[in-house]
């Protein structure tokens, strides 16, 4: 880093007062002096300040007195060495990370097409303009477009929050498919009643006729495979899992009769579709109403769009999820399981008159979605030829660099004849040599302490910011000064050799060591890591680079692929790229190392703990140990991160919670977290202390305001989307994770006021002047459930364990509320 930043001056550090190291000040030093001239030199009794020796004296106590001065501050540069000695170092920027979906130009059809096969490394990237560079993503596994098979479907009563019972699943169907000319027409709900749903089980086809099923890699060669099940590896044969249909995007073909008056609207049809994730079903794989081309069953408008619901059917689009565990609800039935749930999401929403009915249903893949992260892969760079000595360095052409995966990108040293019969190697790409193992610092790295666990220290270490290579050091120790420590260690202080210490090596006038120790003590040097035999060749097998803010794009905008692969006719990006970030700067590591500091290994005090569950789990946002009540048991109250968004701050909640955050539904901790913050507790908290994870005393409030709008936003066309806005203002402003004034969130205890309310409203450019502000507060019955005091308050008082927080009860759970929780705002 350069120079420049170690003389700035930390104005955001606490200026508190320090006291000197050493407080004498220059008349003190002079008057020290002349009461030690006696003691040392008698004859010198003309101690007047015209006297040389007078002068002399000033002289010496002026330049300690500056000496002084500096040594009671501690410079900006020492500073900053101090953090490097305590193994401080700067963060290096971190990689956006996504999803990209792959479109086929031909879908993936069990028994009539073969699967296809997107590579790891795939290269995506935005369309690049006259000003800005296009950003770069790469995918981080494979994409395998498998051939998906229906081999059930289930009709049940109600939509279970669990996984449902084999005797609520009804319907006949027949092993392995669904037998529809046995069938005829299906009824897809059972009594045409609120959360009636049907069930879908898939799974990767089973190709009947044997060897017969090539696979599709990412260069249009074809393998064939060796017992006919659909999977297949790099050499041909069939590794299990190949044949996958994880991740895919699915197009579910109903065919059926265009319906008369459903009752609904086709256009919004009071639809839900889940999947079962192992432990819970999940919405939202079905991205957009415009996925669900038979408008609810309904098949409205295809005959005038020229489309034949009875011959072609229509299609409804899913994004299945890439983590999709199998399941076996009803015997024989294992796969992966869908379900459709007639379900109202708002109240307006029509109902069905009758269930509506198909007659036929046929399943393909049409693309497949996998995650990537915004980087470059660099492949096998040379980065130079060792000249044996310690210490060496070399330069990557690219940085800063990202965490490296050990397995797959590591320094591989390619050995020169001489050293390739005294070596153990391995052949790397047509290279004989050594890989290295990548370590934080040297110093496990003593070469003289061998370990058989270790790879004979082979180490190195690489700066991320920086892009360094450095191999291990070799560190001189001062001879004279380690004899004569020595020297004492053997003498008791009567001068007699102490037991253990007669054995002398060398010379007669060698000092005294320890015999056992003769061997360790006679060296000089220290060696940390081994050093490349001169003449050696050093690679870096791979590497990314990347990271940063820029890679936090939006929707829609990767869409260009670098290379074209067989088979794919286009890729885009459904939701944007998320986790970019710059790397640390000096300022910021200021601020981290106190935490650092406070914080050990083990959890101690109330801010370790909260330390550590933030640091367990990106899924946890913010936590709050309360002081110790109970001997023996730490009460730590837990507010979950939303698992689609890495920082709370982008969240915009007019697209993603346009009706607010419901404490039920959008704060409930997940169990996986929940494992994982309990077993990183485990191992940080002291033995016999019991943690107890509790949500905070969540209190909904409802605003009822009258605002003043500026006149040139008073029209009716402007009116109600400026009112939406003001809500989504509310709904962040009150809300756990983006609340408060600063927007990290609302404070735990802080009690919400209405000047709070009109202060944020009337920073919106949109309105004028703020009328009456009346606050409700919402709060959770044990047995009534939520309940809202129909009378205004002053102040909404949460307690001292309470988080303030506000929703739309009525449009995120319609029918089962008899009260309105949203907000309120009235135009003057």
């Amino acid at each position: 880093m350069p120079n420049t930043e170690f003389r700035r001056e930390f104005e955001f550090l606490p200026n508190l007062p320090k006291s000197n190291l050493d407080d004498r000040a220059f008349n003190d030093l002079v008057q020290e002096c002349k009461l030690r001239i006696p003691r040392y030199c008698q004859e010198w009794t003309n101690h007047n300040p015209s006297d040389p020796g007078i002068t002399l004296i000033e002289l010496f106590a002026w330049l300690v007195d500056q000496m002084l001065l500096r040594f009671n501050q501690v410079p900006r540069l020492h500073y900053v060495t101090f953090l490097e000695l305590l193994g401080i170092r700067l963060r290096p920027p971190t990689a956006a990370e996504t999803e990209l979906t792959f479109y086929l130009t031909k879908p993936v059809i069990a028994g009539e097409s073969y699967p296809v096969r997107v590579a790891k490394g795939t290269e995506v990237a935005t369309v690049r303009t006259e000003t800005e560079p296009a950003v770069v993503f790469t995918t981080y596994a494979d994409l395998i477009i498998g051939q998906p098979a229906l081999k059930g479907l289930f009709t049940a009563r109600e939509a279970t929050e669990t996984a449902p019972s084999a005797s609520e699943l009804e319907n006949p169907v027949v092993t392995g498919e669904v037998d529809w000319e046995a069938m005829g027409s299906v009824r897809l709900f059972s009594t045409s009643e609120h959360d009636n749903c049907f069930y879908l089980v898939l799974a990767p086809a089973v190709d009947s006729q044997e060897g017969a099923s090539p696979f599709i890699n990412g260069n249009g060669a074809y393998r064939v495979n060796g017992n006919g099940r659909g999977n297949f590896s790099l050499n041909g044969a069939i590794a299990p899992g190949e044949n996958r249909i994880t991740g895919t995007v699915l197009a579910l073909n109903f065919r059926g009769v265009i319906a008369g008056s459903t009752g609904i609207d086709p256009a919004d049809p009071p639809l839900v579709w889940e999947v079962w994730d192992g432990d819970r079903w999940r919405s939202g794989i079905l991205r957009q109403p415009q996925d669900d081309r038979t408008k609810g069953f309904s098949f409205h408008e295809l005959r005038e769009q020229g489309a034949n619901p009875e011959g072609e059917g229509a299609d409804v689009i899913l994004h299945l999820p890439q983590h999709w565990p199998e399941a076996e609800f009803k015997p024989g039935y294992r796969g992966h399981w869908i379900r459709c749930v007639y379900r109202r999401s708002r109240q307006d929403q029509g109902d069905y008159s009758y269930s509506p009915i198909i007659n036929r249903m046929r399943v393909r893949a049409i693309g497949g979605t996998i995650g990537a992260r915004e980087c470059l892969t660099v492949f096998n760079e040379f980065l130079g030829i060792s000249n044996g000595k310690p210490g060496q360095t070399f330069q990557l052409e690219g940085f800063p660099v990202l965490e490296r995966d050990p397995e797959q990108e590591s320094i591989f040293v390619k050995l020169p004849d001489d050293a390739l019969e005294s070596e153990a190697t391995l052949e790397v790409n047509g290279m004989v040599g050594q890989r290295w193992r990548e370590v934080e610092d040297f110093s496990d790295s003593d070469v003289y302490e061998l370990d058989e666990d270790e790879d004979d220290k082979r180490h190195y270490t690489l700066d991320s910011r920086t892009g360094t290579v450095q191999f291990g050091p070799l560190i001189y120790e001062p001879s004279r000064l380690k004899h004569q420590t020595l020297e004492r260690t053997g003498l008791q202080p009567w001068g007699k050799e102490t037991r253990g210490f007669s054995t002398r090596i060398g010379p007669a006038d060698m000092p005294l060591i320890a015999a056992d120790d003769s061997e360790h003590m006679q060296r000089r040097e220290w060696q940390y890591g081994k050093i490349p035999p001169r003449g050696a060749e050093i690679y870096m097998t791979a590497y990314r680079i990347g990271g940063g803010t820029r890679g936090n794009v939006q929707t829609h905008t990767l869409n260009t692929l670098k290379t074209a692969i067989p088979y794919i006719k286009s890729v885009t990006n459904h939701r944007p790229a998320e986790g970019g970030a710059d790397a640390e700067s000096l300022d910021e590591a200021v601020l981290r190392v106190p935490r650092v500091l406070r914080t050990a290994k083990s959890a101690m005090i109330p801010e370790d703990f909260e330390t550590v569950a933030k640091e367990a789990h990106p899924g946890i946002y913010r936590a709050h140990c309360l002081p110790c009540t109970t001997p023996g048991i730490v009460r730590l109250l837990v507010v979950p991160n939303l698992t689609n968004w890495k920082n709370p701050a982008d969240i915009d909640l007019r697209t993603a919670f346009p009706y607010g955050m419901h404490p039920d539904q959008t704060f409930a901790l997940e169990t996986k977290v929940r494992d994982r913050l309990l077993a990183e507790l485990k191992e940080r908290k002291p033995l016999g202390v019991q943690v107890h994870l509790e949500p905070p005393n969540y209190v909904g409030v409802r605003v009822a305001a009258e605002v003043l709008l500026n006149p040139q936003y008073r029209s009716e066309t402007l009116e109600t989307e400026i009112l939406s806005r003001i809500q989504t203002t509310l709904y962040r402003f009150l809300n756990p994770l983006t609340g408060g004034f600063d927007g990290k969130g609302w404070e735990l205890g802080r009690s919400l006021r209405g000047s709070d309310i009109i202060a944020i409203l009337q920073d919106l450019v949109e309105i004028q002047s703020v009328g009456s502000v009346q606050l409700y507060s919402i709060r959770h019955h044990p047995r009534q459930g939520w309940l809202l005091n129909e009378r205004p308050e002053l102040v909404v008082d949460p307690g001292s364990l309470g988080l303030i927080c506000s929703w739309d009860e009525e449009r995120l759970n319609p029918g089962e509320t008899a009260f309105a929780s949203g907000h309120e705002i009235h135009t003057q």
